[in-house]
């Protein structure tokens, strides 16, 4: 079930004090409301009765959708990239594997949430996103900051990108088959983290890491 509490916060414009409903985790198939909140940025949305001042409040929140079987911990700023929750494992030892994993941005979060519900594997998706990344870096000749999941129609997937000098984004789409070649990959090297019983962070650094593996070694070194 959802578990949410409220809380004072004191507003960083003009001081006041205003109530907010903190949530500590969230089921969608108990609210469907509240995963609009979170895919919206209204979940997170601080708004002052005294001001009018809005800011976006950022604190630990685990999204458990029971139905879909994964578990999104956003744990802002987290340096850990595995997070064992023993009281978690305990309630869930019983049932069938849960897709765990741990973010640290927003932005990251919802993209989590997004892959899941449409049944892709975030690891593939994450080696598919870099190396599209690069190729927009190539074609685009700029720098490439960050880029999020935003097109999948069964023949295709496609990741939006920001480049700090351009005003537009850019949206760069591939075939499925490179996808399906970014998960053989992630099934073979990826290995310790799907075994990995708590919550595990794949991110772009976890990419890069293992696209240099298989650059460096194939799949040797897990033969």
């Amino acid at each position: 079930m959802s578990l949410s509490e409220l809380k004072t916060v004191n507003c960083p414009n003009c001081g006041g004090h205003n109530k907010a409903v903190i949530y500590q985790s969230i089921n969608p198939a108990e609210d469907m409301s509240l995963r609009r909140d979170v895919l919206n940025d209204r979940l997170f949305t601080y708004s002052c009765v005294h001001c009018g001042y809005e800011a976006r409040l950022c604190y630990p929140v685990l999204y458990n959708d029971v139905k879909k079987r994964f578990m999104v911990y956003f744990i802002p700023n987290s340096e850990k990239t595995l997070l064992t929750d023993r009281v978690l494992e305990k309630e869930n030892v019983k049932i069938a594997p849960v897709k765990k994993r741990l973010v640290t941005s927003y932005n990251d979060f919802k993209e989590k949430i997004i892959l899941f519900e449409a049944g892709l594997d975030d690891m593939a998706a994450e080696l598919t996103k870099l190396a599209l990344e690069e190729a927009v870096r190539r074609q685009e000749k700029r720098i490439v900051r960050g880029g999020y999941f935003s097109v999948y129609d069964k023949s295709e997937i496609g990741f939006t990108y920001f480049t700090p000098d351009k005003n537009e984004p850019c949206v760069r789409t591939t075939s499925m088959e490179v996808y399906n070649k970014s998960r053989s990959i992630a099934v073979r090297l990826g290995r310790r983290e799907r075994q990995a019983r708590g919550f595990v962070k794949i991110d772009r650094q976890w990419a890069e890491e293992i696209l240099y593996r298989y650059q460096k070694y194939g799949f040797e070194e897990n033969a």
